[in-house]
Formats: structure tokens, C-alpha cells, sequence
């Protein structure tokens, strides 16, 4: 974990153009509702196999050349592979077959099939997504970043990978990410209370 005052030494030391934001979560939403690919740093380090909203990538799955886009500027890997959505707890008997909780992007569920063509970033070429369910207790954050980010689409819903460009581990330290962000197809960078935007540095 890395607090605000670490962060900003660390933004300072490097003389970049940043600003400070109130409220991070809603900033992100607005930001990825006009397009923006958006990289997420908060809290604490995560660990396992899915970058689960502490140290993510996002970007809005409403339009179905955002997959291409992401792939091609940022994650610099094979087209074919799919992306996973985060959604909203309350929401998710809107957008799955047969939903559940899932907290950990590890099972594949059936879209519904009016979301297929609203969320078509997320949803795989056998009509799939293998979803994170956000939780407003577990992630207090992330579930805000997403609820505004519905609150503006009318999807609550966004594509999340991992925070790293392809054969590199995932980010870990505000450094890490603020080098990932310049060497890399990244809008914008949301480092704690914290906001780079590449037409601003």
C-alpha cells in the first residue's frame, strides 16, 4: 500500500504534471465514459491470477473496438484473447445467465443475450464473459468508480485486465506504474487521490 503523501514525493521527485482529485473514483468514471483507456492503482498489492480492481486497466466495454484498442496500444498481445468484465454485485442478474457471485474471474457464464451487443468488449466469440462481481464492502472504491461509471452509460459494467503490458509482472509500486503508463498506449493514469494525463505532461 502507498499513501497519498508517498505518492506525491514520488510524482514531485519526477516533476510530472498532475492534479488531485476529490473524488478518484468518480474522476475515473467520467474519464473512461469519454473513451479513455484508464489505468487504476489503489490500495494494496494484489496477488493471484486476476487483477481484481486495485491494480487494473480499464476502459469502457460498450463499444466493440475498445477490445481491439486495448490490445493493440496497451496489453501488445494476440487480438483473439478475451477480456473480462467487472460488474456491479446488484447488477449482475442483468448481464449473466444463471448469475452468481463471482469475485474472481475464474468462471465463464452465458451473457444475456439483450447485453450481448451492449457490452460487446467483454463478451467472448461464444457469447461468454467471465465476470467479476464487485462488491461495495470488499472494494469500496472500485464498486464507486464502476456504480458512476453506469450511472453516466446505463451499463454498470467495465472492462478490467491487469495493470502490465505483455511479458512483464504486474504493477506493484506508484513507480512501476507511472513508468507503465509512459511506455505504453495509456490515457490516463488514477495513482491514489492522484490524475496524469498524457496531453497534460
Amino acid at each position: 500500500d502507498y499513501s497519498d503523501v508517498e505518492i506525491q514525493e514520488i510524482l514531485e521527485s519526477r516533476n510530472l504534471t498532475y492534479r488531485h482529485a476529490d473524488n478518484p473514483s468518480h474522476e475515473a468514471a467520467c474519464l473512461l465514459a469519454q473513451g479513455k483507456i484508464v489505468a487504476w492503482f489503489q490500495g494494496r498489492m494484489e496477488s493471484g491470477p486476476r487483477a481484481l480492481g486495485n491494480r487494473s486497466i480499464l476502459m469502457s466495454a460498450n463499444d466493440p473496438a475498445n477490445k481491439d484498442i486495448i490490445n493493440a496500444k496497451v496489453k501488445f498481445r494476440e487480438a483473439f484473447r478475451p477480456f473480462c468484465p467487472s460488474l456491479l454485485e446488484e447488477h449482475r442478474e442483468a448481464y449473466l445467465v444463471n448469475s452468481r457471485p463471482e469475485e474472481f474471474m475464474i468462471t465463464s457464464f452465458d451473457v444475456i443475450a439483450t447485453k450481448k451487443d451492449r457490452i460487446p468488449a467483454v463478451v467472448h466469440v461464444d457469447g461468454t464473459a467471465r465476470p467479476q462481481t464487485v462488491q461495495r464492502e470488499a472494494n469500496p472504491k472500485y464498486w464507486s468508480l464502476i456504480n458512476h461509471f453506469g450511472d453516466l452509460t446505463g451499463e454498470y459494467l467495465v472492462l478490467n485486465t491487469s495493470f502490465n503490458i505483455r511479458g512483464e509482472p504486474i504493477i506493484n509500486t506508484p513507480g512501476q506504474a507511472i513508468r507503465c503508463f509512459f511506455d505504453s498506449g495509456i490515457d490516463v493514469l488514477v495513482l491514489g487521490s492522484f490524475v496524469l494525463e498524457k496531453n497534460s505532461t
